[in-house]
């Protein structure tokens, strides 16, 4: 857990290039590893498909969309991207790793951009599956990072960011397109932390909505 604020006179604060830096540092060793598992699947699977049954694995990465709720302020919009990697150990049954960043400048009108990066897991269920559509539903827990600002006065405001538990709950639909790809849509209840005006923080619920593309790298054998 961390949490870090301080309060600045409006247009004074510098960016927080460290906290970004680090943030994105981690995505980017994330889709490192789903790039070298991807790789390292395609090589297994060039020779003859196994009889015996085994899960299937698979990528995705997409647009992502958070209505981000501010106490006594509004909301704010965020958008950015979302990249996962999935496993179905079973016909209805499987898991999932989720990492998304988004962003929003000039948030509240501070002048201060604010993002919020999150890295889940949790396992997945399929309830219904018709033809080249199947329903999900799935409960994530993990990690989120929040950074942001909020209004104190007329001349000031607070800035700071806050790393802390996060969890959601959500589900959607994903639709075979063509060989392995497919195209889903998902919304989640996503809980992180924000810090208020007061410099204390709370479980901010925000909702999130994200449209991905799949890339099946290895279908389910049966």
């Amino acid at each position: 857990m961390a949490v870090q604020y301080r309060g600045f006179q409006l247009g004074l604060l510098p960016e927080r290039r460290v906290d970004k830096m680090k943030a994105m540092g981690r995505i980017v060793l994330f889709l490192l590893v789903l790039v070298a598992t991807a790789l390292g699947q395609s090589r297994l699977e060039t020779g003859p498909a196994a009889p015996a049954t085994g899960p299937a694995f698979a990528v995705s990465a997409g647009y992502t969309y958070i209505a981000m709720p501010i106490p006594s302020a509004g909301h704010v919009n965020l958008n950015g991207f979302d990249v996962g990697g999935q496993v179905d150990i079973a016909s209805r049954w499987g898991a999932t790793v989720d990492t998304s960043y988004v962003r929003a400048s000039d948030i509240l009108g501070t002048g201060h951009n604010s993002y919020i990066w999150s890295l889940l897991a949790g396992p997945v269920f399929y309830p219904v599956e018709r033809r080249n559509t199947r329903m999900f539903v799935h409960v994530l827990a993990g990690a989120g990072l929040v950074d942001g600002a909020v209004p104190v006065s007329d001349t000031y405001y607070l800035h700071g960011w806050v790393a802390r538990f996060s969890d959601a709950v959500g589900g959607g639909f994903e639709r075979s397109l063509s060989g392995p790809f497919a195209v889903r849509l998902s919304g989640d209840y996503l809980r992180t932390t924000f810090v208020d005006s007061a410099a204390a923080a709370h479980v901010q619920n925000n909702l999130r909505a994200t449209v991905s593309v799949v890339f099946r790298m290895r279908e389910r054998q049966r």
